[in-house]
């Protein structure tokens, strides 16, 4: 049984003249998508800005850890951030644009109880890089708190009751409503009713819970949770059994999957020549000609091209096939696919056409994965990538199905959009929750 529970998060205070009162300014994207460019821009606009904790493997001290903890303890000490007094669930709201539309996802953030994957409550569908789990690890343990929330998602009973209630609580007045530069818009409610509290923990008890996002924070609590018992008893209560996560529901109109696409750089000749040919031998190629206009609105016509997923197809885009192509590929003649796994186009791709050109010790230093497909045209046309390929989003119920039998995807699949804040609410380490 999935248990899901109140805590006593650590937010920004509002009162005015703490330096703190512009709460949009202070929050950031989770750590993994900062890059070195954003973590400058972050630092710049507000100095307490969530990213001197979030991103401490990139701080600006001799020991970036310590320097994250010693700042979270001159916030709190200076009422910058101040701790709940009462145990709450945070219904939240996300207001974003995607695609041309604007969107809304809406969910809740509580504390889930760790659980290890065989017990089958928790379920991943990605492996982890070890370095960035051991980051987490040594963020934890130093600076004792969590600053963003995992993505998870389940599915709804058949009366929608998580859903209702959310909708409902979203109907009064916001605790927080801000609008963060380039991030999306974010509203947040405090629920600290016993009775809400508790019809949302137990319809959610029985259903599985699915890593949308977070698979390395996630085993990083796993793993600080582990090393913490084996030098002391811990108590249940306790606030490292559990972690912060944000729960939407699978059928919440908002919750949005990107494709993760892939570019090849710093590939050999050989390696190079053999890709193309793989991709010229096994697959129909349609020219497709970019409209005039920016990389982003190639990107998002080019992604348009690709359609989305019917039946068992293979469809993914090719650049750069030759000197500034495009091309549409539908793969055929490739093996029968055993499982929906192996069916995935993320497995076909990898099985049928990188990894039989790119030898295994090679692939993490040529491979290169990125959710902005922007990006990896202009790596294209700037001679950095050899080739790349623009991938479609995981359809919905082929995610579900490939995760409830225990596989995993390869490396960066799903592309879950948008990314939870971090800085929003806060999850301490030391003591209950």
């Amino acid at each position: 049984m999935a248990e899901i529970r109140p805590f006593r998060g650590i937010r920004y205070a509002h009162t005015p003249g703490n330096g703190a009162a512009e709460i949009a300014l202070n929050l950031c994207p989770p750590f993994d998508v900062i890059t070195p460019a954003l973590q400058k821009e972050l630092y710049e606009r507000s100095p307490h800005n969530i990213v001197r904790l979030e991103l401490a493997r990139r701080g600006l001290g001799d020991d970036p850890y310590l320097s994250a903890a010693q700042t979270q303890r001159d916030w709190v000490s200076s009422g910058v951030l101040r701790r709940d007094e009462e145990p709450s669930i945070y219904v939240t709201e996300e207001t974003f644009d995607f695609a041309g539309q604007q969107l809304v996802r809406r969910g809740f953030i509580s504390a889930l109880r760790l659980e290890e994957y065989d017990r089958e409550i928790v379920l991943p569908h990605e492996n982890t890089r070890a370095e960035w789990v051991k980051d987490r690890i040594r963020l934890m343990g130093v600076a004792q708190a969590n600053y963003s929330p995992l993505l998870m998602v389940f599915r709804d009973d058949l009366r929608s009751t998580v859903g209702g209630i959310v909708r409902a609580v979203a109907g009064g007045e916001p605790t927080i409503d801000v609008q963060p530069p380039d991030m999306s818009a974010l509203r947040m409610w405090r629920v600290v009713d016993p009775g809400t509290q508790q019809v949302l923990t137990e319809a959610l008890a029985e259903a599985p819970l699915f890593i949308a996002d977070g698979h390395h924070r996630y085993e990083a609590a796993l793993r600080y949770r582990s090393l913490i018992r084996s030098g002391r008893e811990v108590a249940p209560d306790e606030s490292i059994n559990y972690r912060m996560v944000l729960l939407v529901s699978v059928d919440e109109p908002g919750l949005i999957t990107r494709g993760y696409h892939r570019s090849i750089e710093g590939s050999s000749e050989s390696e190079l020549a053999e890709l193309k040919r793989l991709v010229k031998q096994h697959c129909k190629l349609v020219p497709w000609t970019p409209p005039s206009g920016t990389a982003e609105e190639v990107a998002l016509a080019f992604s348009n091209a690709l359609g989305s997923r019917q039946d068992s197809e293979t469809v993914f885009g090719v650049v750069g096939l030759e000197p500034g192509s495009y091309h549409v590929a539908e793969a055929s003649g490739l093996p029968e696919a055993e499982d929906s796994l192996s069916n995935s186009e993320y497995s076909r791709l990898h099985d049928h056409f990188i990894n039989p050109a790119v030898p295994e010790e090679r692939r993490d230093e040529v491979v290169d994965v990125q959710h902005d497909l922007a990006r990896v045209l202009e790596s294209v046309s700037a001679g950095e990538a050899g080739i790349a390929f623009a991938m479609r989003p995981v359809p919905m119920q082929e995610f579900i199905g490939i995760v409830t039998r225990g596989w995993r995807l390869p490396p960066k699949a799903t592309n879950f959009f948008p990314k939870p804040s971090a800085g929003a609410v806060l999850q301490t380490l030391e003591g209950d929750l």
